[in-house]
C-alpha cells in the first residue's frame, strides 16, 4: 500500500509565518482573494495555496536537488525559504491554446496571465494524464518551490522541487520551469495549441526572466486540475481524467519530442 503523506519532503527550520492570513489581506480595502477571484482564478486552487502560505511562508524547509557540477550531476537536500510576495498556478483542467498560468502578486493583488506547455505524455491540446514517474513525459500535479537555476539546452532554467507524494520526483525527473518557442500565441494562432515538453511547465521565452526573477529559492508554485486533487493524493504514479477530446497525438515543429528526435538523428550520422 502507497503511504500518502501531504507534504513529503518539507523539514521546518524557523518559526516564521504570515502575521495575519492571505484570506484578511486587503489593498484598499479589497481583500485581494476577491480580487483574484475577479480575474478568473480557479477558487479551489488558490485556496490550497493560500492554505500552504499561511502555515509555511517564511519557514524554511529542506527538499530533494539536483545538483549540477561541471564534473558531475548528484541528488542530495538542499534548505530553501518560503516566499511570501508571490505564487503561481497552472490551471491544467484548461487546454494549452488558453493562458492558464496566472501569476499572483500577493503585495498588490495583481494578477497577469500566461501560456505554459505541459508534457507529452499528458495530452495534446487537453492535458489527461499525469504522473510522477520519470520517463512518463507527463506534468506532475501539486506544490512546487522554486529553487535555483542553472544553464541548459534552454538557457537559464528555474529548478523545481516537488512537495508532494504527486510530484516529489519532480528534481530527478528534471522538471523545471524553461522557455521554449513552442509557447506563444502565434504558436497557438498557427498550430491551434501550444506544443509539448517532456513535463516541464514551459513558458513563453519573453517571461522567462520574470518567472526566474520572482519564483526561485522560495516561490511557490501550484499545478492544478479541477478534477484531480483527490486522485493526486491517492494514486501517485498515475492521475487520470476522463475526456471527450479526440485528439491525433502528432509531434509538431519545435516542440520538445520533435527537438529531441532530430538532434539524436544528428549526432546518429556524426557516429557514422
Amino acid at each position: 500500500m502507497i503511504k500518502i503523506l501531504s507534504i513529503l519532503t518539507i523539514t521546518l527550520l524557523s518559526l516564521n509565518s504570515f502575521a495575519e492570513s492571505l484570506y484578511d489581506i486587503k489593498v484598499n480595502g479589497t481583500r485581494i482573494y476577491d480580487m483574484f477571484k475577479k480575474q478568473g482564478v480557479p477558487e479551489p486552487a488558490m485556496q490550497r495555496a493560500f492554505e500552504f502560505l499561511d502555515v509555511n511562508a517564511g519557514k524554511t524547509i529542506r527538499v530533494k536537488a539536483k545538483i549540477r557540477e561541471k564534473t558531475k550531476t548528484y541528488m542530495d537536500d538542499r534548505e530553501v525559504t518560503i516566499k511570501e510576495e508571490s505564487l503561481a498556478i497552472i490551471d491544467f483542467s484548461k487546454p494549452s491554446s488558453e493562458r492558464r498560468l496566472y501569476v499572483l502578486n500577493l503585495k498588490t493583488g495583481a494578477v497577469s496571465k500566461h501560456f505554459v506547455a505541459h508534457g507529452k505524455g499528458s495530452g495534446v491540446n487537453v492535458a489527461a494524464k499525469f504522473s510522477n514517474v520519470d520517463g512518463s513525459k507527463m506534468s506532475s500535479l501539486g506544490l512546487y518551490v522554486g529553487g535555483n537555476t542553472y544553464y541548459g539546452g534552454h538557457g537559464e532554467s528555474l529548478n523545481l522541487y516537488g512537495l508532494e507524494g504527486s510530484n516529489s520526483n519532480a528534481a530527478e525527473r528534471d522538471i523545471v520551469v524553461h522557455a521554449a518557442n513552442y509557447v506563444s500565441e502565434d504558436y497557438v494562432k498557427a498550430r491551434g495549441r501550444l506544443g509539448r515538453s517532456w513535463g516541464c511547465p514551459a513558458v513563453a521565452p519573453g517571461i522567462i526572466n520574470k518567472m526566474i526573477t520572482t519564483f526561485k529559492e522560495g516561490g511557490i508554485i501550484y499545478a492544478y486540475h479541477k478534477d484531480l486533487t483527490g486522485s493526486a493524493a491517492k494514486n501517485p504514479t498515475l492521475q487520470e481524467v476522463t475526456t471527450d477530446h479526440d485528439e491525433e497525438d502528432v509531434d509538431l515543429p519545435e516542440e520538445e519530442e520533435s527537438v529531441r528526435k532530430a538532434l539524436a538523428e544528428v549526432q546518429a550520422e556524426k557516429k557514422k
